[in-house]
């Protein structure tokens, strides 16, 4: 073989194969069309599938913003209600202080002190308490103390006519008991 024969060998190989390779697209022309088609369906009913569930999302995230808000707004509604009615409490308990101070103004400062602060560590105990029944025991023996301020204080005219000093009795004898 000589260079001119190589040469035209490889050129012959060179159209044979492509001649081949044009012949395999046209055969397979149908096919290949048809599997871009697939391709190309196949690419919008994932884009479909995609926005359909991105709109299933978006609604349920709708849903419980709007759940989760109004839980949210109830609770601090709630939470400010609370608040309101310890600081009413605390008041409450700020005029017993002065209501023993100024009804037993012969008592140690201490004496008084120490039941304003027996009644804030009742209410705490009471606000503190996650067991419904044991917060409505707090506050009933939180009414009883008050109570029984309120009792020795409206006693105390009757008895201010004697010549010993006069004492809470009712509201000590309920701060031993605890």
């Amino acid at each position: 073989m000589n260079g001119s024969s190589i040469g035209s060998f490889f050129i012959t190989l060179f159209n044979s194969v492509k001649s081949e390779n044009l012949r395999w697209k046209q055969d397979k022309q149908d096919e290949i069309q048809a599997l871009k088609n697939t391709k190309a369906l196949e690419k919008q009913s994932l884009q479909a599938e995609l926005k359909k569930r991105q709109a299933q999302f978006e609604h349920e995230l709708a849903k419980m913003k709007q759940h989760y808000g109004t839980d949210l707004s109830m609770l601090k509604a709630q939470s400010e209600q609370q608040l309101h009615d310890y600081k009413q409490y605390l008041d409450s308990i700020d005029q017993l202080k002065t209501l023993i101070q100024d009804s037993y103004s012969h008592l140690p400062s201490a004496v008084s002190l120490m039941i304003h602060h027996h009644a804030k560590q009742m209410l705490n105990q009471m606000w503190e308490c996650e067991n419904i029944q044991e917060k409505l025991s707090y506050e009933a023996r939180l009414i009883e103390l008050m109570t029984a301020v309120h009792q020795d204080t409206l006693d105390l005219p009757s008895e201010i006519n004697s010549d010993k000093q006069q004492f809470p009795k009712r509201t000590l004898r309920l701060i031993k008991s605890d």
